[in-house]
């Protein structure tokens, strides 16, 4: 019997733990970008909630995304990258109550998700690098976490699973926050039955380490190119005791700036270079035809079929 994505999941965090190793996890934003990423060799992606409202939207990560438009990009990347792939979906606050956050889960599961993060910021949420974060109080973040947890027991009963990850913002919010507060809240969602917990923006390899060595559950680091972070490579990661090492931003950033430069040197009358595009060959073959092509042809304007023979 095919193993499901969740399970599958579990299985690729239970080996990485056990051998003290982390997976690195690009993000996607929609099917295409997941496709690269798994034909790149990366057993699990993550579906990026900054990235997928940049490119549906075209706006930020300030809670305008719907879960509606959400778990569509989820189902369209999920479908095309099939169960061999672990996604990871960005589950925000779970979109509202503890009703909203027992259909996010279910939705995320049906969509072909492995697994959800669900954070403890205040509704409508907003990304942890934008003015104005702020956290819910520990008992109600524990709550929205336990309802996450409940429905992925409900779950359960029907044959399905989702891997849930606990995900504080506390770290560096005005009120309810600080490390100590981010250090409670990860416990504390461990001890509700996460599978995974992580703390954004922790500040150094001291609050990495202490965190790691705390939880007994994996946990999972998240990291963006800014101007003030010193990146940790998925083996350093790994040594400081994280099981996953997200790179939440970097597939979409270097697209973007594909983009732009492609479409600057074309505002100025070039054609981009050579060394910027991929080939037509590989082009046409990365978006599907050769694929698409083989299937054809094993349907169309064959004359072999068998035929029933005519009753006499």
């Amino acid at each position: 019997m095919q193993m499901s994505p969740a399970a599958r999941l579990r299985k690729l965090l239970a080996e990485a733990r056990g051998e003290r190793r982390c997976e690195l996890i690009p993000a996607c934003h929609d099917a295409l970008s997941a496709v690269l990423i798994q034909r790149a060799g990366f057993p699990i992606a993550f579906m990026s909630g900054y990235a997928v409202s940049a490119t549906q939207l075209a706006c930020p990560d300030v809670g305008l995304i719907s879960y509606a438009e959400q778990v569509q990009v989820g189902r369209n990347i999920c479908a095309a990258v099939g169960p061999e792939m672990c996604v990871i979906g960005d589950g925000d606050t779970g979109f509202g109550g503890s009703g909203n956050v027992r259909r996010t889960v279910r939705g995320y599961a049906d969509a072909g998700f492995a697994g959800i993060t669900i954070e403890d910021q205040c509704y409508p949420k907003r990304c942890a690098y934008a003015k104005g974060l702020a956290v819910v109080e520990r008992e109600e973040a524990c709550a929205r976490l336990a309802a996450a947890l409940a429905a992925r027991d409900e779950l359960r009963t029907e044959g399905k699973d989702l891997v849930i990850i606990g995900r504080t913002d506390c770290r560096h919010a005005a009120s309810n926050g600080g490390f100590e507060e981010a250090l409670t809240r990860c416990r504390a969602f461990a001890e509700l039955g996460a599978d995974v917990v992580y703390a954004e923006g922790l500040s150094d390899k001291a609050e990495m380490m202490r965190l790691t060595s705390d939880i007994q559950v994996p946990t999972m680091l998240a990291q963006v190119e800014k101007p003030d972070v010193h990146l940790i490579d998925a083996e350093e990661a790994g040594r400081l005791g994280f099981t996953m090492s997200l790179l939440g931003l970097a597939v979409l950033n270097v697209a973007m700036c594909a983009m732009k430069r492609g479409l600057g040197e074309m505002k100025q009358g070039k054609h981009p270079e050579v060394q910027s595009r991929l080939s037509f060959s590989e082009l046409y073959r990365e978006v599907g035809f050769e694929e698409h092509y083989a299937w054809e042809e094993k349907f169309e304007g064959r004359r072999d079929w068998p035929h029933p023979k005519a009753k006499l």
